[in-house]
């Protein structure tokens, strides 16, 4: 099993909120964490843990989520 490229994982979160024209402090509220969390799993500051990553997903309306895409 490949490990999780959260550098990859962060940029498409980021790629996706931008699509959506939204700002972090605002998908932070919609998802219900911390700024400063989804600051530093944009940034991969942080290893995401998969039911922050749920509500992250949820809140932009993403329902899958591929990791074999992000190199």
């Amino acid at each position: 099993m490949k490990p999780i490229n959260y550098k990859a994982l962060g940029a498409k979160i980021k790629e996706y909120r931008k699509k959506e024209n939204i700002t972090q402090e605002q998908l932070a509220e919609m998802a219900d964490i911390s700024l400063s969390h989804m600051s530093n799993v944009e940034t991969a500051s942080v290893s995401v843990s998969l039911p922050a990553l749920k509500l992250i997903a949820d809140a932009l309306g993403v329902t899958t989520v591929s990791y074999t895409h992000l190199r």
